[in-house]
């Protein structure tokens, strides 16, 4: 006769309380312990009520001006049970704490803040600014501390036109910057990049082909454009079609992810100016302690949210309704679905799908 195993005379009510405090890696453990642990009708993880472990995916349904919140290490979304009005066919352009950078068309822009609701409005575009593709913003428009700049980018300048606005003036400013076109004329930006607007008032641009390009935004006079790196080699080139760019505190640089256009091959490169030289080389590891959540207006850079997250890079993309993740070391896309206890796993980013108007956010205290 077999011995019993401990396992064994462990109620399910309990079986279920332990299997709901886990997460991610942890959870599959669990269920591998033994059968009876594998069949029991445990209870998949609950997101928090309050504490955030790790940034979210917030998505603007546009034809309803409802908002989604994607929770990635425990796949729930949660859902703003009355519409806005005001969100209604917006798009989102940035993100800093709980302020959303909105537009409509090509000349509405305001803020949202996802917390409290509040908006502040800014003046509609004019001419040439109505043409700008690529916005970021310094700090929280309701910050006491500095003056909060809202910047865009025209990209299909060489190198791109810049217009501003310091938020509470009545008119933004648009700087036609051709006269550098002779002397930079490598740089390009067709709005694949995601800029990040770093302190001091410098907005870092990995350009279509590699280079990395600093804006200096002065506040009473024109703003300045220095360039940096050559060109990747044409071939790399063609394959570029997304990048994404990642604030790297500890290496005092930047990350950024370069997504293929066909099948969607990831290569991660880490940028960093010494002195006037631009040092870039391609990493092929995170460690094992940090994850990445990039989309097209915003990406995160943080240490291990949960146990077997390490080394991987979310994206905006599901998988039926799981969230999309990239593992540096199997150089595959992957996303779990607890209630079944399924892995998915694909080598492309063909069965995925991607939201139109989201971006990766991480609240702060009011």
């Amino acid at each position: 006769m077999e011995a019993a195993l401990w396992s064994d005379g462990i109620p399910s009510d309990i079986l279920g309380l332990i299997s709901s405090r886990l997460i991610a890696a942890e959870y599959f453990i669990f269920r591998a312990v033994c059968k009876k642990w594998r069949h029991a009708p445990v209870t998949p993880p609950h997101c928090p009520a309050q504490s955030e472990i790790s940034p979210r995916l917030i998505t603007m349904r546009g034809d309803t001006g409802i908002v989604d919140f994607f929770h990635p290490v425990y796949n729930v979304m949660t859902t703003t049970s009355i519409p806005i009005p005001k969100l209604m066919n917006s798009r989102i352009r940035s993100s800093k704490g709980n302020w959303l950078l909105m537009s409509h068309g090509d000349c509405d822009m305001f803020f949202f803040n996802f917390i409290s609701n509040e908006i502040i409005e800014l003046p509609d575009l004019q001419g040439e600014s109505r043409y700008i593709t690529c916005w970021m913003f310094s700090c929280p428009p309701n910050s006491s501390s500095s003056a909060c700049f809202v910047v865009g980018l025209k990209c299909s300048g060489n190198p791109p036109d810049v217009c501003i606005i310091k938020v509470g003036e009545t008119n933004w400013t648009f700087h036609n910057l051709s006269d550098l076109v002779d002397t930079y004329k490598r740089f390009e930006l067709t709005g694949c990049s995601s800029p990040i607007f770093f302190r001091n008032n410098i907005v870092y641009v990995v350009g279509d082909k590699g280079n990395l390009g600093l804006l200096t935004i002065n506040e009473n006079s024109t703003p300045s454009w220095e360039f940096y790196g050559k060109p990747f080699r044409g071939r790399r080139l063609k394959s570029i079609n997304y990048v994404f760019t990642a604030e790297d505190v500890e290496n005092k640089g930047i990350l950024v992810v370069f997504l293929s256009h066909h099948e969607g091959k990831v290569e991660v490169w880490r940028y960093k100016l010494n002195g006037e030289v631009l040092e870039r080389e391609e990493i092929t590891s995170l460690d094992n302690n940090k994850t990445l959540f990039v989309s097209l207006v915003g990406s995160y850079l943080k240490t291990c949210v949960a146990p077997g997250l390490g080394n991987k890079i979310y994206f905006s993309m599901f998988h039926n309704e799981n969230g999309v993740f990239y593992c540096l070391v199997n150089r595959k896309y992957y996303s779990f679905d607890y209630l079944d206890i399924k892995t998915y796993s694909s080598p492309n980013i063909f069965n995925f799908i991607r939201p139109i108007s989201c971006i990766w956010i991480e609240s702060e205290d009011e």
